[in-house]
């Protein structure tokens, strides 16, 4: 299972909020891989966080509330949680705003290797989002020999792209790759920076 969230990061906040998120609490990281979560990312840009995980467990729930019951998780929360503000349009009980994938795609043949990993995000405000724009039947998959993965999330009036790759000349592929999506060609996709990472 994969989830994307997304909270604003409050601007004052963002220099000591990398530095912690690269010093996070060896506890912190420990109960996260004890709630079988894996490949967890934090992206940045412009204020706003989007989060990437998998979760490769069979009770969701329980894994949950096992990190929220953690003490040492809770002392990093005393930290976090003031340099956050959770989205107006979140779902009651949420403090980071679930996002609904729309499309993924991966290589399932390609051998897997520590990737790199990507994430863009784009303004659909002057378009209606319809989810039959985002088909790859387009392009041929096979030439994008540097992407393992990739996934598309869309909340209220804008798209946030996750990827992982290998090789040179990531970049021109995931380009390419976005490209092949109708509609691509009406975004403007912006990078966004890494700032947390487990596996």
């Amino acid at each position: 299972m994969r989830f994307g969230s997304l909270i604003k990061l409050k601007p004052e906040y963002e220099e000591r909020y990398i530095i912690l998120h690269k010093h996070t609490f060896p506890g912190v990281l420990a109960r996260i891989h004890k709630s079988n979560i894996r490949n967890y990312s934090i992206f940045l840009r412009d204020g706003l966080l989007f989060s990437y995980f998998e979760y490769t467990g069979n009770d969701y729930e329980k894994d949950m509330a096992r990190i929220g019951q953690d003490a040492v998780t809770q002392e990093w929360w005393k930290l976090t949680d003031p340099m956050q503000e959770p989205l107006g349009t979140r779902k009651e009980g949420e403090w980071w705003a679930s996002i609904e994938e729309i499309f993924h795609w991966e290589n399932r043949d390609m051998e897997k290797k520590e990737a790199q990993r990507k994430a863009c995000m784009a303004s659909i405000r002057a378009y209606s989002l319809d989810k039959e724009d985002f088909s790859i039947h387009q392009i041929q998959v096979s030439t994008f020999k540097n992407i393992q993965k990739c996934s598309l999330y869309h909340k209220d009036s804008s798209l946030y792209s996750y990827f992982e790759c290998i090789g040179r000349n990531v970049d021109e592929d995931i380009e390419r790759f976005l490209a092949g999506l109708n509609v691509y060609r009406e975004l403007q996709w912006i990078p966004m920076k890494e700032v947390f990472h487990t596996d």
